[in-house]
């Protein structure tokens, strides 16, 4: 039944090929037009699972602060007036969302009905603007007294008290001279109105808190610059989480407008303005992964075409192989959309590997053809036979490619899932296309080729005697019959290297730098360049460094700090955390300790009376005046604070204090995520004296996650995938002697490719793990279709390798291409997946063209394939060959 339906299939497209390739264009069309939607994000924590604890704590406190992601502008001239008129321009201008953000606002408490709200207009992308210290400046500057050490204004209250006493000479200053009598008349000076000792003891604390304050205000000038005012910089804080989504990239176009309307040259002819930031950062990094996955999928697709129409010598074959392999990729596509809405970096280069992998079905169909064609055999039923013939080697490819892609469906790291469910949809749709697409397909360019000049039509293709083509597979056939066991003599060698180097490997085989997996360039231009500049403007000043937290409540921020510094002592390869900075710390105090210090403020502010300050010189009646404590000082509370200080540790619900920053000490490497697995034990979900178990999470925890997660789901997706693939193969050869030498030179080029990444230290990372569950599945089709192909021909493997050396080795050229484009890619991880797939691609065909037809020439004379050759339990195929 099975036979009668394709064959009815292939005579259809026949009878009705401009019928079947219409509707296959029309709906390429518009799936490519469906996944045109398609989003792409960069951020690393897509490649999480979603419910991941990590990513999911993450998620929620990304919600609970509103997004957060920053847009630093920053003005680069020689003229410091120049940009901070800039700066003060753009800051008026910027003003404008923020009060029609504060309108809609008013609008929606009003609103009942959800047409009412709508009707209130977009939400502004801005949560807040921040363009200077001046405010921050004032404010210290007006409670400085309060930040003062209880102790500290003691001291200075006892001695005021002590001087005043000494002035009023109620008591004797023993070390104002020296002899009996003296002291008395030094008192008598002094209260004569002989200055005060350092301006009745205030000079010291005075000196303190303008230390104090200075450390808090690193800006004199009150805007955010370099300290010679060559930049000057403005801070935006979106709305966005900074992943390059469309909102924040609305932001940025929004500013980059502005900015342009302002013009900066106006303000000096030497001006630049740059962009920097979580979003700039993200949306560069986003427009050169979509670039070069373009590129990479052009590149790859030129390249593939241009060798499948060399071997042909044919360009009318490109319609033929391009067709199915596009359709398979819009499919996949438009799946992502439909399925996620968006793809993960990994999954940006999908349309590259898909032509790469999904051209070979296309590519044997037609092989088969042309050579059954080459043959003397009729069009129609050369197309039929072409079909029956390859079917079981396509499926069985289409199987094993499936189980490749699919093995990694089932892990829970989205960065293999969804690469995986894309692929495998890719994949599938291109081989589920070819029975209708390739012969109609080919009926239609005969027939336009019958109306042409000779000289463009495609030569007759032709085959030897034997019915076979070319010189290197001939080349092959005789070198693996004469000397098998020379070639054999390989595998011993390379299982000796795997024993030497793959112990020491294995055990840890993972990429813990994180700055290798990243851009190569994002330091050297655009928004890398920029970001250097406002790390030179801020450099931690004002801006509270480290890894943002949340507590549940402010009042569990003291017990949650205590237990990550203990945490932290308890690590046995030393402390990581510098300092854990709260709320607490940019307040002068507790309440309590706010009013004691109060108090003593009042004391001191009442000892300096008019009398007192009468019996200072001009000069110091002037600077102590200046020192005396005002009596508008009180109690300070969150919400009293600046903005610019308050905002880094609020919610978006108004709760302040609940926000806390783990800061790291300096020689700590966030790119390494040995580093990173530490942190996440320091700071993840911390677990109180009291039993609370409060969920934490910051950058480092959801990296730490996505480490454990890679070193968790990868074992797993390699080791489905060789189990799956090993059953079909044993499904479809029939015989255990028939699947054995297929899985040997399958494992045989997968070991091969792992002693060479052992060698070359080459460390397995979020990336380039997906090639090796990918490699056990493209590369087993290699070695069966040698295998299935000596088959029909009862067990001649010496013809099998002729007919089918340069299918597959076509097949593998393509594959190549389509991951060889990774190489070259700036992402370092992309191009070191490229590198891995590569040598695996490589690997598998040298021992499907060499050690497998060794093998077989082996085992056939000494019978043990007998069985093998008399088919298989998944198809018998044709009686063509």
């Amino acid at each position: 039944m099975l036979l009668r339906m394709i064959g009815a299939l292939v005579d259809f497209s026949g009878r009705r090929p401009w019928l079947v390739i219409g509707l296959a264009i029309a709906t390429m069309a518009g799936l490519w037009g469906y996944a045109s939607r398609l989003e792409l994000r960069t951020e690393l924590r897509e490649l999480l699972p979603s419910d991941s604890p990590a990513f999911m704590a993450y998620e929620r406190q990304a919600k609970r602060v509103d997004g957060g992601a920053q847009l630093i502008v920053i003005a680069e001239s020689p003229d410091r007036g120049a940009n901070e008129r800039f700066i003060d321009a753009l800051s008026e201008q910027l003003e404008e969302p923020l009060r029609h953000h504060a309108a809609r606002a008013a609008c929606l408490a009003a609103c009942a009905d959800d047409a009412c709200r709508s009707a209130c207009g977009p939400a502004s992308l801005i949560r807040y603007v921040e363009t200077g210290t001046k405010d921050v400046r004032r404010f210290f500057d007006e409670n400085k007294w309060l930040y003062a050490g209880v102790r500290e204004l003691e001291q200075a209250d006892e001695a005021i008290e002590l001087e005043i006493a000494l002035r009023s000479g109620l008591i004797d200053d023993l070390d104002a001279g020296e002899g009996g009598g003296a002291n008395g008349a030094a008192s008598q000076g002094q209260a004569a109105g002989a200055p005060a000792k350092k301006g009745l003891s205030l000079d010291d604390t005075w000196a303190e808190l303008q230390r104090r304050l200075k450390k808090i205000d690193e800006f004199p000038s009150g805007y955010f610059s370099t300290p010679d005012g060559r930049m000057v910089a403005i801070r935006i804080v979106s709305r966005s989480a900074g992943m390059g989504d469309r909102s924040a990239a609305q932001l940025l176009d929004e500013v980059t407008a502005l900015v342009g309307r302002l013009e900066p040259a106006k303000f000096h002819p030497a001006m630049q303005v740059g962009y920097a930031g979580d979003i700039p950062n993200a949306i560069a990094e986003q427009k050169s992964l979509v670039s070069e996955a373009v590129w990479a999928t052009v590149i790859a697709l030129v390249l593939i075409l241009g060798g499948v129409a060399l071997y042909y010598r044919s360009p009318w074959s490109l319609i033929v192989i391009a067709l199915p392999t596009a359709f398979g990729a819009s499919a996949g596509y438009a799946f992502a959309t439909a399925t996620y809405g968006y793809v993960n970096t990994v999954g940006a280069f999908l349309g590259a590997i898909i032509v790469g992998n999904g051209v070979n079905y296309p590519i044997v169909l037609l092989s088969r053809y042309r050579d059954f064609r080459a043959r003397g055999m009729a069009a129609d039923e050369a197309r039929r036979e072409a079909v029956v013939n390859a079917f079981r080697a396509e499926l069985v490819g289409a199987c094993v490619a499936a189980i490749a892609y699919g093995s990694l469906t089932i892990t829970h790291f989205r960065g293999f899932s969804q690469f995986g469910t894309i692929g495998f949809v890719g994949m599938l749709m291109v081989w589920a296309s070819i029975v209708p697409l390739v012969p109609a397909t080919l009926v239609a360019i005969e027939r336009i080729q019958a109306r042409l000049p000779r000289w463009l039509r495609d030569p007759a293709p032709r085959v030897s005697d034997e019915g076979t083509a070319g010189p290197g597979a001939r080349l092959l056939a005789r070198v693996t019959r004469r000397w098998p066991v020379v070639i054999l003599a390989v595998a011993p060698l390379i299982l000796i290297l795997s024993a030497w180097k793959l112990p020491a490997y294995v055990r840890d085989p993972w990429e813990y730098n994180f700055a290798r997996l990243g851009s190569k360039s994002s330091r050297e231009k655009g928004a890398g360049s920029w970001s250097l500049k406002a790390s030179e403007v801020f450099g931690g000043k004002m801006n509270v460094a480290g890894a943002m937290m949340l507590a549940d409540t402010p009042e569990q921020v003291p017990a949650i700090k205590a237990q990550i510094l203990a945490n932290d002592a308890k690590d046995p390869e030393g402390k990581l955390v510098a300092d854990v900075a709260t709320i607490a710390d940019v307040l002068p105090g507790s309440p309590e300790e706010q009013r004691q210090k109060l108090e003593i403020l009042g004391r001191i502010r009442d000892r300096l009376t008019p009398r007192v300050l009468k019996s200072l010189s001009p000069e110091d009646r002037e600077r102590v005046q200046s020192m005396r404590p005002p009596e508008s000082l009180r109690v300070i509370t969150p919400h009293e604070l600046p903005d610019l200080i308050r905002r880094r540790f609020e919610e978006n619900n108004g709760v302040v204090g609940t926000v806390f920053y783990v800061k790291y000490k300096n020689n700590v490497s966030f790119s390494n995520g040995k580093n990173l697995l530490r942190m996440a034990n320091t700071t993840g979900n911390v677990v109180l004296p009291d039993g609370t178990h409060v969920v934490t999470a910051s950058r480092p925890t959801v990296f730490a996650e996505m480490i454990r997660s890679m070193e968790r789901d990868g074992p797993l997706a390699t080791a489905a995938s060789f189990l799956a693939v090993t059953f079909v193969v044993v499904l479809a050869t029939g015989s255990l002697m028939g699947a054995f030498s297929v899985l040997s030179a399958l494992v045989l080029g997968v070991l091969a490719t792992a002693v060479a990444m052992a060698m070359l230290d080459v460390k397995i990372n979020f990336l380039n793990f997906i090639a090796l569950p990918i490699t056990f599945g493209i590369g087993c089709e290699y070695p069966f279709n040698v295998f299935d192909r000596a088959r029909l021909l009862g067990g001649d493997v010496a013809l099998a390798l002729k007919r089918s050396a340069g299918p597959v080795a076509l097949c593998s050229y393509t594959t190549v291409l389509g991951y060889g484009s990774l190489i070259f890619a700036d992402n370092q991880a992309l191009n070191s997946f490229g590198w891995v797939a590569v040598s695996g691609e490589i690997a598998c065909v040298a021992t499907a063209l060499l050690f497998l037809p060794a093998l077989l020439h082996v085992m056939s004379r000494s019978g043990a394939l007998q069985r093998a050759w008399r088919g298989g339990l998944l198809w018998r195929g044709s009686h063509h060959s």
